[in-house]
This record gives structure tokens, C-alpha cells and sequence, in this order.
């Protein structure tokens, strides 16, 4: 049997749809990315967590945490004010504001009513009667705001 199960995935790696998502590091995880590339360290297939500082950021897990996906690719980037990582997380996990603990399926764009408190790490909620914008879900809400454009008021939001 444990023959089968190798040569089932044991052999090729990861198997199944995945939820790749780019992300950046937070600036913690930034300063550990550059002294594992200055040390000649494999990044991919290192564990991250969602963090709430910033639009599309994750982190370097604490010993015994839960972590919500693993770095598949990556590359250094540049910009006028300082360099970062892109980084392709397979994400397998997200913990709402409310403890729940689910398994992500895709990213979803909706528009926040301009009034709304939606931040991120928010689940979501109908905001009212017109059933197109969201706000932030307190205790009974949904998914996970992983990032806000506060211009065009518009939330993304893992479900």
C-alpha cells in the first residue's frame, strides 16, 4: 500500500486544484527572506501565515502555529523606495476574525459600502438592502479581507 500512495504523489509533489496567490513579505519576513538569500537558503516550500499589516502580506509562522500555505516560486523585486519579494504562496488555510478555521477555494472582488469599518482580516456581511455591498462581518460574517482598495472601495476577500 505505501508503494501506491508514493507513486500516487509522493513522487510528483503537490497534487490537486491549488489556490496560488501572490503575496509580499511583511517587514519581518523581508529581513528573514534577504539572510536566506544572502545565505544561499531554498526559499520555496517555506511555510507563511496571513498578516494584516498591509494588502496582500504574510509572515514567518511561530513555532507551533498554523500556517496558511507554503512559498511554491518566487523572485526579488525592485522599486524606487526599496526592494521586496513576490512571493507565490499555495494557500491551504485561513483562520477568520472569529477563530473559524477554513480551507480557501478562490478570491473574490466586492465592492465595501463607503461608510463601511472593513479592514483587513475582516469576514463579510451584506451591508444592506441592496445586496451589493459588503461590510465588515463582526461575529457572523464570512471569509477573509486580504486586501482594500479604499479608492474604488472594493474589497478582496478569500472565501
Amino acid at each position: 500500500m505505501a508503494n501506491v500512495l508514493k507513486k500516487g504523489h509522493g513522487d510528483r509533489g503537490d497534487v490537486g486544484g491549488f489556490l496560488d496567490i501572490s503575496f509580499v513579505p511583511d517587514s519581518t519576513f523581508k529581513t528573514e527572506l534577504d539572510a536566506l538569500v544572502a545565505a544561499g537558503t531554498k526559499i520555496d516550500g517555506k511555510l507563511v501565515q496571513i498578516v494584516t499589516t498591509g494588502n496582500y502580506e504574510v509572515t514567518s509562522p511561530a513555532q507551533s502555529a498554523i500556517p496558511d500555505g507554503k512559498i511554491v516560486s518566487w523572485k526579488k523585486t525592485a522599486s524606487a523606495s526599496a526592494s521586496s519579494y513576490l512571493l507565490t504562496v499555495r494557500l491551504f488555510h485561513y483562520v477568520t476574525q472569529n477563530s473559524g478555521h477554513f480551507t480557501p477555494v478562490y478570491v473574490m472582488n466586492l465592492e465595501y459600502d463607503a461608510s463601511s469599518t472593513m479592514a483587513l482580516g475582516d469576514t463579510i456581511v451584506c451591508y444592506d438592502g441592496n445586496s451589493r455591498d459588503v461590510t465588515d462581518g463582526d461575529t457572523g460574517g464570512f471569509g477573509f479581507v486580504v486586501s482594500l482598495d479604499s479608492t474604488n472601495k472594493t474589497a478582496d476577500v478569500i472565501f
